[in-house]
């Protein structure tokens, strides 16, 4: 389970340099980096808690490799790596809906635009969303096996 562990939090915290989407036409490829590095993410008191909650899945997931190359019980830092990505689509998700009723829009959420809109976005995303992701997915999985074995 550590070297699961190590593997995923090395692959999330390497995620944090990589491309994650090109854009097809112009401007700068977006990574976590980038946007940190052109102050679209800034990490100060007045931040929104989503800014927190993204930025320190990064750290978690870095500690969460650390811990488990030490050897050490690393399964809730796994977790809180793994969950961050999950809090945040989720948030995103009761808050669009939540904008559709603000704006008194007549069409509910729909998830095949969702779909839709996942399939055009498919071109453009590289291998740092990947890694994220999939990354994110194993530490969540790995944080939660972990905790449920102690008991």
């Amino acid at each position: 389970m550590r070297a699961i562990i190590f593997l995923a939090g090395a692959a999330m915290a390497a995620s944090w340099a990589l491309v994650w989407i090109e854009p097809p036409f112009a401007g700068a490829d977006i990574s976590p980096m980038a946007l940190v590095q052109r102050g679209s993410l800034s990490l100060s008191a007045d931040a929104a808690w989503q800014v927190w909650v993204f930025l320190g899945g990064f750290v978690a997931a870095v500690l969460a490799a650390l811990s488990a190359l030490r050897g050490r019980g690393s399964a809730l830092l796994a977790l809180a790596a793994g969950l961050s990505p999950v809090v945040l689509v989720g948030e995103a998700v009761i808050r669009a809906d939540g904008l559709r009723r603000d704006l008194g829009l007549p069409v509910p959420f729909d998830f095949g635009d969702l779909a839709r809109s996942w399939d055009l976005m498919q071109d453009f995303i590289r291998a740092g969303f990947w890694a994220y992701a999939v990354g994110a997915g194993l530490l969540l999985i790995a944080g939660l096996s972990g905790l449920v074995s102690r008991r």
